[in-house]
């Protein structure tokens, strides 16, 4: 279906004459040229890099001020994706064009997210669709698949100048394949295609265009379910599979990333094409079979997942929607089979692997995060793929809880002392200070496991340990903005406690919240007991608000915080708590508390930019821990008093 929203004068000569452009009748369709899955990127100045959008591959057709939105088959898809692309596409300065490009929208963190896009294609919801147009394959009676790359490119870019928000040129970097790369994974960002600059135009999969991912993922075929435990008329996990030599090959099963919407939508259009006997060209183990209902292996699926089982099984894998415009028969396993050597991204999923568990979820399907579809199962692999690095921060540690066992949108309750049903892996601890009262405390990963099985949503530990309660070992400033702060400012003020923790002969440490600001972290050598403590970082927060009292405040009254960022030094009174690095928080969209490096810090990154989704590809792909050298750094506070007294 063809969207025609009325032309205005073309103006000729609108982009430079093209070398290798031929005359020629403007194609129907143009098979697209697609990328071949790299296990790097690749280096050299003869490469252009471009971020790779999360969406669908369209195909922009305008021609006599109609344009056509075809997807990547040929099927056109003008009606699916409403006005705003269309309606921009039609002014633009060319009698005749091609523009190739991907459909996306963009989550809360500035990332492109298809499973949003699935959700507002489902919703016949338009106004956040963007195109990114990455090449220009035909203008003006020309067909330019035998112009450069970059030639193309840029006469793309020229004729977008005055393009609105829905249509966005889709830039490259000519730096480091390597870097761009890295900088995509630490923004959690799918990956990267690389193209040779001065390469032609050629349909079909080819070495001139490569993709480097920041995360394992690919589509697979559809092959079953098991209907999920909490809903007779949802599934609760799919069972995926991918054709090897024309045989289905089977690769597991994916149990989180379905919204509730999602997850009873995809009950209804698998249930009819239920079969007898298992379409897998293998005999299945028992425990692979169990509760699965088959189906005809003719839907197609994207996944995003971190790592092969050594059998060949996806790991931790997420839902990310379905896909309509690729058939199941070219569904193959993308990347190298298991026993080749493994990429950075898989051996840090190899050391996930050794995380043991013995703690048994009951109900893994019921979904915690509606709006992200993230279930208790997933929040178990999220938890396994940061415990390495997690674990110091809530182990041999008095906890207290926020707890939702029916999810986010139901009632949530704080607790620190056990409760009845309470998992046996999680230990109670009596308080030196109060014998009678026992806190919440975990060992290892299986107590975490059970925290997951209790519905526990966010983790807040003391900041100091089981070894000594009066001692803190790490001081936590709590930068909270209040309305109209820019993220900028509240950027500004961590890099200003960091200072003022120098100053005081800390290491400054900082994370995201998972919420609206920053906390900035520093270890301390346990010797200081709690009310010296707190009021040193109350005298730190005061600081602050007495020399910026435009920009700061120390107290909590909301009446005086507008504009303004709270110092909150509170958490550093004994039995006060703040959420744990990497803990999830019971927020919309499924965010974690993320330590990053300092230089990190910038306006790419938001206070929840990082979620339970797209974590775990960053911790895969960052080159060390940016809290690495966390203990190693503890210092001794140094306190405004014993200063005087030496001098």
């Amino acid at each position: 279906m063809a969207q025609k929203t009325g032309i205005r004068q073309r103006s000729s000569g609108a982009t430079p004459k093209l070398r290798r452009a031929v005359k020629a009748d403007m194609p129907d369709f143009v098979e697209p040229q697609l990328a071949t899955l790299a296990k790097s990127a690749p280096s050299g100045k003869r490469w252009l890099h471009e971020i790779k959008i999360d969406g669908y591959r369209v195909q922009a057709r305008i021609e006599a001020g109609e344009v056509r939105l075809l997807t990547r088959t040929g099927l056109d898809w003008t009606h699916k994706f409403g006005e705003d692309i269309a309606g921009e596409l039609t002014p633009l300065p060319v009698e005749s064009a091609i523009i190739d490009g991907e459909i996306a929208v963009e989550g809360g963190n500035g990332a492109t997210d298809f499973s949003l896009l699935q959700q507002d294609l489902s919703d016949g919801r338009s106004d956040r669709f963007t195109f990114y147009a990455f090449d220009l394959i035909y203008l003006d009676g020309e067909d330019l698949r035998g112009v450069p790359l970059e030639k193309r490119k840029q006469a793309l870019s020229g004729l977008l100048e005055a393009a609105g928000p829905a249509l966005r040129y889709s830039e490259h970097f000519g730096d480091e394949g390597g870097l761009v790369l890295k900088h995509a994974c630490r923004l959690s960002l799918e990956g990267i295609i690389s193209k040779v600059a001065d390469a032609p135009y050629r349909s079909g999969r080819g070495r001139d265009w490569v993709k480097s991912k920041c995360s394992a993922r690919q589509e697979f075929v559809v092959a079953g379910y098991v209907p999920s435990s909490v809903n007779g008329k949802a599934i609760g996990s799919l069972v995926m599979g991918y054709f090897d030599k024309g045989k289905l090959r089977h690769a597991g099963r994916v149990g989180t990333g379905y919204t509730n919407a999602v997850a009873q939508s995809l009950f209804r259009d698998l249930d009819p094409l239920r079969v007898e006997a298992s379409p897998f060209d293998e005999k299945l183990a028992g425990i692979e079979r169990k509760d699965v209902v088959f189906v005809e292996p003719t839907r197609v699926a994207e996944v995003e997942f971190h790592g092969w089982t050594a059998d060949a099984h996806i790991r931790h894998a997420a839902f990310r929607g379905l896909r309509d415009d690729k058939p199941a028969a070219d569904i193959v396993r993308e990347g190298a089979p298991v026993e080749e050597t493994l990429d950075h991204a898989q051996a840090a999923a190899a050391k996930t692997a050794a995380v043991k568990r013995t703690v048994e979820l009951t109900h893994p399907d019921r979904i915690y995060w509606p709006d992200a579809g993230v279930t208790k199962g997933g929040l178990a692999d999220y938890y396994a793929e940061v415990w390495r690095l997690m674990a110091p921060f809530v182990v041999n540690r008095p906890l207290s809880l926020l707890r939702g066992p029916d999810g986010i949108t139901k009632p949530l309750f704080f607790q620190k002392h056990g409760w009845k049903g309470m998992n046996k892996n999680i230990i109670l601890e009596a308080d030196p200070a109060d014998p009678a009262e026992e806190d919440v405390t975990i060992r290892n990963f299986d107590g975490l496991l059970g925290l997951v099985q209790g519905g526990t949503l966010e983790i807040h530990p003391w900041g100091s340990t089981l070894d000594d309660w009066e001692k803190p070992d790490m001081v936590n400033i709590d930068l909270d903005p209040g309305d109209g702060v820019s993220w900028a400012k509240t950027i500004e003020a961590a890099q200003q406690v960091k200072r003022r923790f120098e100053d005081m002969g800390l290491v400054a440490f900082v994370k995201t919240s998972g919420g609206k600001g920053l906390h900035v972290v520093a270890p301390v050598k346990p010797k200081a007991e709690w009310p010296d403590v707190k009021a040193a970082m109350k005298a730190l927060a005061d600081g602050m608000a007495a020399d910026e009292p435009d920009s700061y405040v120390s107290t909590i009254t909301k009446s005086k915080r507008t504009g303004k960022i709270l110092i909150d030094y509170l958490r550093n009174g004994r039995g006060a708590t703040a959420v744990a690095p990497y803990s999830t928080r019971a927020r919309a969209g499924a965010p974690v508390s993320m330590p990053i490096a300092w230089e990190e810090l910038g306006e790419a990154i938001g206070p929840s930019h990082f979620t339970v989704i797209n974590a775990a590809a960053r911790i895969a792909q960052i080159d060390a821990d940016p809290w690495a050298d966390f203990r190693k750094a503890q210092a001794p506070i140094e306190f405004a008093a014993a200063k005087k007294k030496k001098k």
